[in-house]
């Protein structure tokens, strides 16, 4: 690269502009290879899917510069997973641009429907889930999960779109509302956004 010009839109056929996601999924992408989650749930398929995938291809390598734990050594016992839960609402998934080996990858399960009334199943087929993105509808989406995941959820939730203009919106009030136990909480906005341009980290205190 000669540092001359910006690199190309990374994975340009699942982009959908006003989206707000062309920064958030590589922080994504890097936040999976940094905390190394065995289970990540995703609610609402989209730009940050590859990004997410790549993310637990990556996690097979490990990078020994002496510093690094005798059991990260071996990636024999690391099976990672990514869920992914999504309405259907912007089209049938197998029929969007390049959708087709993300579904038929070892690493990912497609849940089609809403995410609603299903975290006892989820739990009972793959136990808590330590990384949480989830970006999907209005503030009575973030009510409902807030709701029925919490429990579910063990380590780090992010949430997209939770300041408009700058300032909190009705889906930061569904956040604070349904958190429990004085979590960590962190929140990134994009300046030159007018939208969908913020962030919300929730990282669930460990006891």
């Amino acid at each position: 690269m000669s540092f001359k010009k910006p690199r190309p839109l990374e994975y340009p056929e699942h982009y959908r502009p006003g989206m707000g996601t062309e920064c958030v999924a590589p922080f994504l992408r890097s936040m999976v290879q940094l905390l190394r989650p065995s289970r990540i749930l995703e609610i609402g398929a989209g730009y940050t899917t590859p990004f997410l995938l790549e993310a637990l291809v990556n996690n097979e390598q490990v990078f020994n510069d002496g510093n690094l734990k005798q059991e990260y050594l071996s990636s024999s016992h690391y099976s990672p997973k990514l869920v992914i839960i999504d309405d259907m609402s912007l089209g049938d998934l197998v029929k969007q641009p390049g959708m087709d080996v993300i579904i038929e990858s070892n690493y990912v399960d497609i849940i089609e429907g809403k995410f609603q009334g299903k975290a006892k199943h989820l739990f009972n087929e793959y136990g808590e889930f330590d990384f949480v993105w989830f970006d999907c509808g209005g503030s009575k989406d973030y009510q409902d999960f807030f709701s029925e995941y919490w429990e579910l959820c063990s380590y780090y939730i992010i949430c997209h779109f939770t300041y408009t203009h700058g300032d909190p919106n009705s889906n930061m009030k569904a956040i604070l509302d349904g958190i429990k136990n004085d979590p960590f909480i962190i929140d990134i906005i994009e300046p030159h956004k007018t939208r969908q341009g913020s962030l919300t980290m929730i990282k669930k205190r460990l006891p």
